[in-house]
């Protein structure tokens, strides 16, 4: 997979390329509410050549955060997201006995914590950079595999990205794009010896996920 410093890149350097205008104020706090999208790597997809390949499915959400600002440029951030999907599999396609096709009901839900990097010397954009950690949680039901009930997965997560804001005024800015790298490391679906059916069990893997996000900043106090 493409590494996330590819394109970190262009946006760190954003403060050197775009031209400077007077500094903006800075909020005590930053509350951010949009809609994300998420390539997920979740699953495995099939043997090929006796070796399991990656399948990514796409998953449409939220994504919310609270970010508390010690000064100009460094900032604490609370940041939670929820992603859902029904993407269809065969049984073969997540290491699975069967070849019918099912589909699997899918809710990825993160809860994450860490510093933020805010450039404030523009007056029309805003860029930041961001490093998370936090726990991840994977969700799934499926009436096709007989899962009536939610089985789920946690694991610890990590979140390198950064985004572009544009101020409209004291109080409210627009997040223009938010886009983060997250890897996670779900167990991988397995059979229950007892009953039979699908649970995650089995060994973890490293996922490889990107979320895009895109929303409104409401802006409290000053520093």
């Amino acid at each position: 997979m493409t590494s996330p410093l590819k394109w970190l890149a262009p946006l760190l350097l954003l403060p050197g390329i775009v031209p400077s205008a007077r500094a903006q104020d800075t909020p005590a706090y930053e509350v951010f509410a949009g809609a994300a999208y998420t390539r997920e790597d979740i699953t495995d997809a099939k043997f090929v050549n006796g070796k399991l390949e990656d399948r990514y499915i796409n998953g449409i959400g939220w994504h919310a955060s609270l970010t508390g600002n010690a000064n100009s440029w460094i900032g604490a951030v609370f940041d939670f997201s929820g992603e859902f999907s029904n993407p269809r599999f065969t049984g073969n396609d997540v290491g699975l006995p069967g070849t019918t096709p099912v589909t699997i009901n899918s809710s990825t839900f993160t809860y994450l914590f860490g510093p933020r990097f805010t450039y404030r010397k523009m007056s029309h954009i805003t860029p930041f950079a961001e490093a998370l950690f936090g726990p991840a949680t994977l969700r799934a039901s499926s009436s096709d595999l007989g899962i009536t009930n939610v089985i789920s997965t946690t694991a610890f997560a990590t979140a390198l990205g950064g985004g572009v804001d544009m101020p409209m005024n004291r109080h409210i800015t627009l997040r223009l794009i938010q886009a983060d790298y997250i890897l996670t490391r779900f167990r991988e679906l397995g059979l229950d010896p007892n009953t039979g059916l699908p649970i995650f069990s089995g060994e973890r893997r490293t996922q490889n996920n990107l979320r895009a996000s895109v929303g409104v900043v409401f802006h409290f106090g000053s520093r």
